[in-house]
């Protein structure tokens, strides 16, 4: 493990290469993720085949993440992001050379989401290599920070201004090849990942076979397996809502999808906020608070979210929201004011989640099996939406995406109560407070 020096992280050489790797690679990536919803909802006007192809992104991790993350342990990680990075830049230049029919768009997905993983599991795992202990929750939200940064950049500029000035993908498509060529360049700038001791890696060390050494890891290890779940949970709400946002930016919103998200960029912002103040508090607040505010304000704010333009139509008779009745610019109204103000305390619930997670993992895993720790949780959050994505897309065709929002959040909230609950009960055992006396 690399000892704490004076000098801030982004100064120091090969954090600042992995993070404008991280930063290249993900705005292309989220770019592409954007612009292949957009080309299905224009083909298919159905949530039911975007929650497809949102399937399509994730559930590569299932099996590709645990190969991916098994590699990351093992081969070296530099070339493996090099080697992630320009498959993906040459998946970008096939898709420009090919039909581009649907069915191209889910080949495309799948493609992309299989080289994702490998660059981005030897991302994670060249990353408490490179940074001190004591740093590794300042250097979490740095990177949930870069990634907040990619998506405000990707979804909100690049797709938008190439689909509605090009009106073409393919021009999206070979900006993205370029950005992928670009990170992988900087990826080698990141410098020698020096090797560690491989004791624990193999068929029958004690974590087990490769393909299930990051499942034993979590499974030995409260701590872990509790963060692991929060951190899968709250992953596998964001690719369900994910699935959704179309149809709610359409139905609820009733704007243009490439429009639309625009309303949904200040949870970006949020996220960078969260990040922020997380990072600060994640060694100095209980792992169980955190958890527990992060998860209460997601739950409550995704279920606010799905009625937005009943709560500003009442909001509205009231003085001091008088506002939200003088907005009409087009088909923006006060519901698309009062969701942009919703959404920057949810990707800022989200990342207080996601870092506190985060920094258990980093914590408490050893330093030679955080690729497959950190592969098989991505692996939990493919398989633990699998069926959620496409269930709450098909329903939302029926019933509409209000209620199944607000159904997405209520089943959020059982779960993370139930994984809630026992730690804090371990630790009222462990000072000898009877389980049934505490308050």
């Amino acid at each position: 493990m690399p000892e704490a020096g004076n000098r801030p992280l982004l100064q120091q050489r090969p954090f600042r290469m992995l993070s404008l790797t991280r930063l290249l690679s993900r705005t292309a990536q989220n770019a592409l993720n954007f612009a292949l919803v957009l080309l299905i909802a224009e083909e298919t006007g159905r949530a039911l085949f975007s929650s497809l192809l949102v399937l399509a992104l994730v559930v590569p991790s299932t099996v590709a993440g645990i190969v991916a993350g098994t590699a990351a342990d093992t081969l070296p990680k530099r070339l493996l992001v090099v080697l992630g990075d320009g498959a993906r830049a040459g998946i970008c230049v096939a898709f420009v050379r090919g039909p581009g029919s649907v069915g191209s768009f889910y080949v495309v997905a799948v493609g992309l989401a299989i080289a994702a993983q490998f660059a981005t599991a030897a991302e994670g795992a060249i990353m408490p290599a490179i940074v001190p202990r004591a740093d590794l929750a300042r250097a979490n939200a740095i990177s949930h920070a870069v990634g907040g940064g990619a998506q405000i950049i990707g979804f909100g500029v690049l797709t938008p201004v190439f689909l509605r000035i090009f009106g073409d993908a393919d021009w999206l498509f070979l900006l993205s090849a370029g950005l992928f060529g670009l990170a992988a360049f900087y990826a080698v700038g990141i410098g020698r990942v020096l090797p560690v001791t491989r004791a624990e890696v193999g068929g029958g060390g004690p974590a087990g076979p490769w393909w299930k050494a990051g499942w034993n890891v979590m499974r030995l290890d409260r701590r872990v397996m509790h963060a692991a779940l929060e951190l899968t949970l709250i992953s596998a709400a964001l690719i369900v809502v994910g699935g959704l946002v179309p149809k709610y930016i359409e139905e609820t919103l009733g704007l243009p999808i490439d429009v639309g998200v625009l309303v949904l960029l200040p949870a970006a912002f949020g996220v960078v906020l969260g990040l922020r103040v997380a990072s600060f508090l994640a060694h100095r607040v209980s792992h169980t608070a955190l958890s527990t505010v992060g998860f209460t304000s997601f739950v409550v704010l995704l279920a606010l979210a799905a009625f937005v333009n009943t709560e500003a139509e009442f909001l509205g008779g009231f003085g001091m929201f008088g506002w939200l009745n003088d907005i009409d610019i087009g088909s923006f109204d006060g519901g698309g004011a009062l969701a942009m103000v919703l959404f920057l305390p949810f990707g800022f619930a989200y990342a207080i989640v996601a870092v506190a997670g985060q920094t258990v993992l980093n914590d408490n895993v050893p330093l030679q099996l955080q690729g497959r720790v950190q592969a098989t949780q991505a692996a939990m959050s493919g398989l633990a939406c699998s069926v959620p994505v496409l269930l709450f897309g098909a329903l939302s065709d029926v019933v509409g995406v209000a209620p199944v929002m607000s159904l997405l959040a209520a089943t959020i909230g059982a779960i993370a109560v139930m994984n809630l609950r026992e730690p804090v009960a371990e630790r009222v055992e462990q000072v000898g407070i009877p389980r049934g006396s505490a308050r």
